[in-house]
């Protein structure tokens, strides 16, 4: 097979699972890693994909809105390890608010059934999803419903959340950059945000290596205004030093 051949070949793979790893495509193409690593090398330049750590992931239009159905089959090991790793975070007896991200929900998921919390949320999946779990004070937050992130929105959402105060708040965005800070694609979304993270005592981001370097529409919130960043991203050194510089405390899922 001619190189341009694998690399067209890769790209119908990625848009089809939304994401490919190193040794997976090395074993199917039978190559060495390192011409697959040159592959997603030249797709990356070409803006096809993004590289990640051992892999790489479909570039999406980060502007675009995409259905929750949509976004939830994207990255989903990735969103596996960050939401098993972040309920280690939440301790018993503690109030948190929850967003409508998808990673947000796959932390519920992974909530542990012998700690006794409250969780306000305003995404209907993860109420129907805590609904019949004995162990959680369930509080929805009410407003207009959004079909495209299956939650409620609006300026009488907002008002439910000022009513509260939680220790933590729980979330997800669109896309993180050095220059920008944290943002999201849709104003009404990204303002529920802002309330949550304005009325807890410690805001936790939960981001997959996608999020990294991606830019949005919306600005939700500067990075210091974030005490802690879960993800599955190796980040280099740049990073590293940028989370150190606004006082974020990082953890890598493995």
């Amino acid at each position: 097979m001619l190189a341009i051949e694998r690399r067209t070949e890769i790209m119908r793979i990625i848009r089809q699972e939304q994401s490919v790893r190193v040794a997976e495509l090395s074993a199917k193409f039978e190559v060495a890693e390192e011409t697959i690593r040159r592959d997603l090398d030249k797709l990356d330049k070409e803006g096809k994909l993004k590289k990640t750590y051992g892999g790489a992931v479909l570039i999406e239009n980060v502007s675009e809105d995409q259905s929750f159905n949509v976004r939830m089959k994207r990255n989903m090991a990735e969103k596996r390890r960050i939401a098993s790793f972040a309920n280690e975070l939440i301790e018993d007896g503690e109030t948190v608010f929850i967003d409508m991200s998808t990673t947000a929900l796959e932390l519920i998921k992974h909530v542990d059934t012998s700690k006794h919390i409250t969780v306000l949320t305003n995404s209907l999946t993860a109420l129907v999803e805590l609904g019949q779990r004995e162990n959680i004070k369930l509080i929805g937050i009410g407003g207009a419903y959004d079909e495209a992130s299956l939650s409620m929105t609006g300026p009488m959402t907002h008002k439910f959340i000022d009513h509260y105060y939680a220790d933590k708040t729980l979330f997800s965005v669109r896309g993180i950059t050095k220059e920008r800070g944290i943002m999201d694609t849709k104003e009404h979304l990204a303002e529920i945000k802002r309330f949550m993270i304005k009325n807890a005592r410690e805001t936790i981001l939960l981001a997959d290596s996608s999020k990294f370097g991606n830019s949005a529409l919306i600005s939700v919130a500067d990075m210091e205004d974030i005490d802690i960043v879960v993800t599955d991203y190796k980040m280099d050194q740049q990073w590293k030093d940028y989370f150190a510089n606004n006082d974020v405390e990082v953890y890598i899922a493995k």
